[in-house]
């Protein structure tokens, strides 16, 4: 038997490497790809890091697409918080240089990485008024969002990336 992993490159190579380490017969067959977009939104949106209280990253693809553009002298903000669903995320964000005590993520043994678990994370520290920006790909879901302006947040979405149809064809084994 053999197990397809479905995730966009470069994560269905991970994927695949972890399994193959536990004597998993695994392949990637990425369904979707990644592109970068939103070059203008994502530069302004590092231009005005300072002003804001938190970056919500949805996935490795949101981080991997606007810190590609992050601009060469800017420094990760002392103030501001990187908060993220799951562990990939939150080794995608110290990979690119956010301090570790500066990321919010749900804990490595919860029983569940999504925004409700993320959101538990959060719900205790004050919103109200603090401006906070989601990085994430074309759609996605609203409710984190929805949460922390019922907090009194002012929330805005960049989107860094969009998704579209991968190839449907396995990977050459490397």
């Amino acid at each position: 038997m053999q197990l397809l992993v479905t995730r966009p490159q470069p994560q269905a190579d991970e994927w695949v490497a972890a399994l193959r380490a536990q004597q998993v017969n695994a392949q990637a067959l990425p369904l979707i790809a990644i592109a970068a977009e939103g070059e203008a939104a994502v530069g302004a949106a590092w231009a005005a890091l300072d002003a804001k209280r938190l970056l919500v990253f949805v996935s490795p693809n949101a981080v991997s697409t606007f810190f590609a553009r992050r601009p060469r002298a800017s420094a990760w903000p002392a103030q501001l918080q990187a908060a993220c669903t799951g562990p990939g995320t939150a080794r995608a964000l110290r990979d690119a240089g956010v301090p570790a005590a500066q990321i919010v993520a749900p804990a490595n043994d919860a029983t569940q990485f999504d925004s409700e678990a993320l959101w538990q994370r959060l719900v205790a520290q004050p919103w109200a008024g603090e401006r906070v920006l989601v990085v994430r790909g074309d759609g996605g879901r609203e409710w984190l969002g929805e949460r922390l302006r019922d907090a009194g947040a002012q929330t805005e979405i960049v989107r860094a990336y969009r998704r579209h149809r991968g190839t449907g064809e396995p990977e050459t084994k490397r």
